[in-house]
């Protein structure tokens, strides 16, 4: 896990109730043999909060998104949302309706 995601974890943690939170998105997918895994892999390394856990087949890769990055989140889950064990987290939690209403919330923000 790098720093930055590390920091926002605990900052959320603390100060959950002391002041609104950024919405954040995260992806959370494994790997599959498909030819958009490397791709999907390369767009999650590039964001800064991007952690892998595990080694060979049972890796898992994430990456967080605020509002001003849902370009690549957008590239991203175009990539991965066929796949069975992708998990779509909001603000680091796993609750209903992650990829039918809150994802789709952040496609408001590729409005400019």
């Amino acid at each position: 896990m790098t720093d930055l995601a590390v920091e926002e974890k605990l900052a959320d943690i603390l100060q959950s109730g002391s002041q609104a939170q950024k919405f954040k998105i995260t992806l959370v997918f494994g790997y599959k043999i498909s030819p958009k895994y490397g791709r999907a892999v390369e767009l999650a390394r590039r964001n800064p909060t991007y952690k892998e856990e595990g080694t060979g087949e049972w890796v898992h890769h994430s990456a967080t998104y605020s509002t001003d990055e849902v370009d690549d989140l957008f590239d991203l889950w175009n990539l991965v949302y066929e796949w069975g064990d992708t998990e779509v987290l909001v603000n680091h939690k796993n609750i209903p309706y992650g990829s039918s209403f809150w994802l789709p919330l952040m496609w408001f923000y590729r409005i400019k």
